[in-house]
Order: C-alpha cells, then structure tokens, then sequence
C-alpha cells in the first residue's frame, strides 16, 4: 500500500520531501542502504533506521529521547 502513486509523485517532486528508511530482516541478506545507493527516488534522503534508533532497550527501532 502507499499514500500517493507514481503519478501523483512525478507530478509532486519538486513539492514533497522522500525519505528513505529502508530495512529488511536480516535473514533477508539485504541492505536497505546499499540499495538506496544503487537506486532510489530522485532527490531522496536516506534515514538510517538502526543508527537513529534507541539502543538501550529490548524493543526494536523505538525513538530516541530529545536529548540523544
């Protein structure tokens, strides 16, 4: 599912802002950053969600505080 097509995007570029935070499972063997490098949506900025991710806890990719 996605909140626009492809359409909408070509016709929006220039007014919207893609970020990119492609993850998969690590039994996937893929990474969602070389990926971005190989190929992504034309101005978009990639978002590092393990690197941007609270660490002291048990749960996965929760937000990190204000402070960090």
């Amino acid at each position: 599912m996605s909140l626009v097509d492809t359409s909408w995007l070509e016709k929006n570029i220039d007014n919207v802002k893609i970020i990119d935070c492609s993850w998969h499972m690590p039994q996937a063997n893929r990474n969602g950053f070389e990926e971005y490098q190989k190929e992504h949506i034309p101005n978009a900025i990639f978002f590092d969600l393990d690197k941007n991710s609270k660490t002291n806890t048990n749960l996965p990719h929760m937000l990190t505080d204000l402070n960090s």
